[in-house]
């Protein structure tokens, strides 16, 4: 291990963290009905509502850019109730996680005639440089100076960050890493994009996904924090040949291989962990996800009594930042207490074909 959970700070439709793992672990949820997108079903000669997961007054009036700055804000603030971030030492690594501007349908370019590059890899360093300047400005914090890395391979996105802060911690190329993972799927223009793909959950089409937005940051450092700590286990990564929109859906056999490798031995004695998967309602995944529980069971018939928590129930599709949001819900269970399972495993697959696990645990300090 090489990574501690220092503190974490969220914004979601469920409201900061504290409430939000709280509701959740309720089993609450709070869709409501999209503002500015209805669909005409086929015979209805009025428009029907889509249900979205929106972070309330957040988010209100905000689009694009700026929809991700104001979440971005609204989980810093919640995380500087634990966490004082007003001077962060030459030592603090930021690590970001954001959508391609292009795949939410929207443009970082200021003015209204400039398009935005050709390159994946443009388009999300000029939304860093417009996301970071404008988070830090909003809070009224120094401009940030400190080392910046970005990261925007979908679902797998925050596994890929947290796997690169533990490096560069372990390494000690940076003394404490700040991990940023925002999103949102409620503007317009992705709803739009996604209802054109068919993965839209409507009224009319019951099987897809609901959409959310969500904002987490965490603190991850080298030095277990006072107990109860939790810490990084393992992030396991691979890649499935197929992606998700595959005609044949992906086996779940690159899925298994990742939760076993996260996961390690499972001694004799010890029960299963508590699964967090990024289900969220599309039959791709759904796929995946039954052939995962067939391929584990076959492994250890202990899988076949695994608790599983899935966080699109009760915050909706929170694209890139699904797994900051799995993570963040784990973290608040390890350190009260209440997980069902003394590890964690919070399972990511992206549209692409990456796949990428998790292993949290609550941990002792070192000779404790």
């Amino acid at each position: 291990m090489s990574g501690w959970v220092k503190a974490v700070g969220m914004v979601s439709s469920l409201g900061g963290l504290l409430p939000a793992a709280a509701a959740f672990r309720a089993g609450m949820a709070m869709p409501s009905a999209a503002p500015d997108f209805e669909l005409f079903l086929k015979g209805d000669e009025e428009p029907s509502p889509v249900s979205v997961h929106a972070a309330g007054a957040a988010t209100l009036g905000f689009s694009g850019v700026g929809r991700l700055v104001a979440l971005l804000v609204e989980a810093l603030v919640d995380l500087g109730a634990r966490e004082d971030l007003r001077a962060p030492g030459a030592g603090v690594g930021l690590y970001l996680v954001l959508p391609d501007p292009e795949e939410r349908g929207f443009t970082t370019s200021k003015e209204p005639d400039e398009e935005d590059p050709d390159a994946v890899s443009e388009r999300v360093s000029l939304l860093v440089d417009r996301l970071v300047k404008g988070a830090w400005q909003g809070l009224g914090l120094p401009t940030w100076r400190g080392p910046v890395r970005a990261f925007h391979a979908g679902n797998v996105a925050f596994a890929q960050a947290l796997a690169a802060a533990e490096e560069d911690l372990r390494n000690r190329k940076v003394e404490t890493a700040l991990l940023c993972a925002v999103d949102s799927l409620l503007p317009q223009e992705t709803l739009q994009l996604l209802n054109q793909q068919r993965r839209l959950k409507t009224p009319g089409r019951p099987t897809g996904l609901m959409a959310g937005e969500a904002a987490v940051a965490l603190v991850l450092t080298r030095e277990p924090p006072a107990e109860p700590g939790v810490t990084v286990v393992r992030v396991a990564e691979g890649r499935d040949a197929r992606p998700l929109d595959a005609e044949q859906p992906p086996d779940g056999q690159e899925l298994t291989r990742q939760v076993l490798a996260a996961l390690g031995p499972l001694a004799p004695d010890t029960p299963p962990p508590l699964l967090v998967s990024d289900h969220d309602g599309q039959y791709a995944r759904a796929y995946e996800w039954g052939m995962l529980q067939v391929r584990l069971r076959d492994r250890d018939a202990r899988f076949e009594r695994c608790a599983v928590w899935m966080p699109a129930k009760g915050f909706g599709h929170t694209g890139v930042a699904s797994g900051a949001v799995a993570t963040a819900l784990a973290f608040r269970a390890l350190q009260r207490g209440y997980a069902p399972a003394p590890s964690i495993l919070v399972l990511s697959s992206a549209d692409a074909g990456e796949r990428a696990v998790i292993h949290l645990a609550a941990a002792r300090k070192r000779g404790a």
